[in-house]
């Protein structure tokens, strides 16, 4: 029986942590783990559930649903934990679940006489491998993050986007989902099938369903030719309405004390790889240690040593002079290209505005910088990240006959707008890109060196005030902080809070999304009537994608 014939059925048929002791857990018939303890990639936030689960395969997935309903517990599911959030974390009476065992191909097809393939695979394998097995076959995926450890499930599961005017949320490369829901069917989702139930999973946060297999739409395997400019802060700012659309890959690390920027641009190509001359300073052993010293000692001795760290560091890893229309360059396979160096444990706040709005809010966040430094009040740590990418979706299907492999731009495995897409929702789709249907992202970024907490309250508080006046929303996977104003009517603020310690958004949130949130909610309360998913229902409660 093919798969999408059979819509709603009862199946009968390496996470970071460490572990002490196992159970056989007797009504689930699988091995329980005790005393694991989950800790996320930036080491920001741990959890120690009940019981951590690891299934082979989808059967072993419904028996931990269809007990933790009977048993009255909740679980999260977990990947690479590269969120550097809490929202993956388990009350102690709650579980946790990993899908690294679920990492079959399960079916490849080529279609459009080679322009596109679509690949079935169970949820739990890694963006990296993905690629490895497509790139066997002569494809690849279409376009990523910064990074490629999260699990096919994870990388869809909070928005994930690369920077791009020609691309928008990975989730749009998605043909359809297989779920499993809260009570234990196994669910087929697509454009046409449940199309309500797939927009909600598309960005489901964790709480639609557990996804255990995935089509993801690849293209054929290409390399990026990419330019690579040290340019002035005020060059950006100048060249703001040309430079976001002059190539199909883009992306800029702003240095505001040094008041310098690099400038990445890439296109595809049919050159040949060629070894890249760019040397990083702190990619060598000595340089990345003395890069962190430093750093620690921003930190914990002298704050005021900071923006001399950026300028020496800068210097070292790019050099001083500008090279605006005369970068170095590099050919590199597309995930090499895509892919960068996030060095060290990171505090991570991002947000998404309009991209016309650009140059009004950096040229805000720079005065309140360099002021900030002046009076000692606080330091930011580089790069600023600052991205686009184009989520706006065609009203149909396109034609990709003409296409050839260095064509720009997506082949869409879906167009539905997932309803907790944090882009702005009033861009509009148009074949000719302009800067008039992007969203800008900027990522602040603060380093934990060796594992100590830099404050980031106020830095982070002052740009999601910024970001937020020019129309902004902040990316569901990162350190978004809020304020105790914001939390839902009846919701008791803590007496205290930690420095870096999430208050929450309820209300922004719930005047943001609007109808959409109210339609993503009824679903997940459709999907997941007993609140198995909710292992972390603080975190649902005070962002207000949970209703008290």
């Amino acid at each position: 029986m093919d798969e999408k014939d059979s819509i709603i059925s009862s199946s009968s048929s390496t996470t970071t942590g460490t572990t002490s002791s196992a159970i056989i857990d007797p009504m689930a018939g699988l091995n329980g783990i005790k005393n694991y303890t989950f800790k996320n990639w930036a080491g920001i936030f741990s959890c120690k559930p009940q019981l951590f689960f690891q299934p082979s395969n989808i059967d072993e997935v419904t028996k931990i649903i269809l007990n933790a309903y009977k048993e009255g517990k909740t679980f999260t599911v977990i990947g690479s934990g590269h969120s550097p959030s809490d929202l993956c974390c388990a009350n102690p009476n709650g579980w946790l679940v990993n899908l690294d065992k679920l990492n079959r191909v399960l079916d490849f097809k080529v279609y459009d006489g080679g322009n596109y393939a679509d690949i079935t695979v169970e949820a739990g394998l890694r963006v990296y491998k993905l690629n490895e097995i497509l790139g066997a076959k002569g494809y690849t995926i279409q376009n990523l993050g910064s990074i490629s450890e999260q699990s096919v499930a994870g990388i869809t599961a909070t928005g994930t986007h690369g920077s791009s005017a020609f691309h928008g949320l990975v989730s749009s490369q998605y043909v359809n989902l297989t779920i499993i829901n809260g009570k234990g069917e196994l669910i087929y989702l697509d454009s046409e099938t449940n199309q309500d139930v797939f927009r909600a999973a598309l960005l489901s946060l964790g709480k639609i369903g557990v996804i255990v297999k995935a089509t993801i739409r690849a293209i054929p395997k290409y390399k990026i030719k990419s330019t690579q400019e040290v340019i002035h802060f005020e060059t950006l700012l100048e060249k703001w309405d040309d430079i976001w659309t002059s190539s199909e890959f883009i992306r800029c690390w702003w240095y505001p004390y040094t008041r310098k920027c690099v400038l990445w641009r890439g296109n595809k190509t049919t050159e040949q790889v060629h070894e890249v001359t760019r040397k990083s300073w702190w990619g060598t052993k000595f340089g990345r240690i003395f890069y962190e010293c430093l750093l620690w000692i921003s930190v914990k001795i002298y704050p005021g040593i900071t923006p001399f760290v950026e300028s020496f560091v800068f210097n070292r890893q790019y050099g001083a002079v500008e090279t605006f229309g005369n970068g170095d360059v590099a050919i590199q396979d597309s995930i090499d290209g895509l892919n960068m160096d996030c060095l060290f444990s990171q505090f991570v706040d991002e947000w998404g505005c309009p991209l016309l709005n650009g140059p009004e809010v950096l040229r805000s966040l720079d005065h309140s910088i360099q002021q900030a430094a002046s009076n000692k009040e606080f330091y930011v740590h580089v790069p600023i990240e600052v991205r686009c990418s184009n989520t706006t979706l065609p009203p149909h299907q396109l034609d990709y006959s003409h296409r050839t492999s260095t064509s720009k731009g997506a082949v869409y495995g879906n167009i539905l707008r997932p309803y907790l897409d944090a882009t702005p929702r009033d861009l509009q789709y148009a074949e000719h890109v302009t800067n008039n249907q992007l969203t800008l992202y900027i990522n602040a970024t603060i380093y934990r060196p060796f594992g100590a907490n830099t404050p980031i309250h106020k830095w982070f508080t002052l740009f999601e005030h910024t970001m937020g006046a020019a129309g902004g929303k902040p990316h569901w996977a990162k350190n978004f902080l809020g304020d105790v104003s914001m939390l839902p009517k009846g919701v008791k603020p803590k007496e205290k809070y930690l420095d870096y310690e999430m208050r929450g958004m309820a209300s922004e949130i719930i005047k943001w999304y609007g109808e959409d949130l109210i339609k993503w909610q009824q679903i997940r309360k459709q999907q997941d009537p007993n609140g198995v998913f909710l292992a972390n229902k603080d975190w649902c409660i005070r962002n207000g994608i949970l209703e008290i």
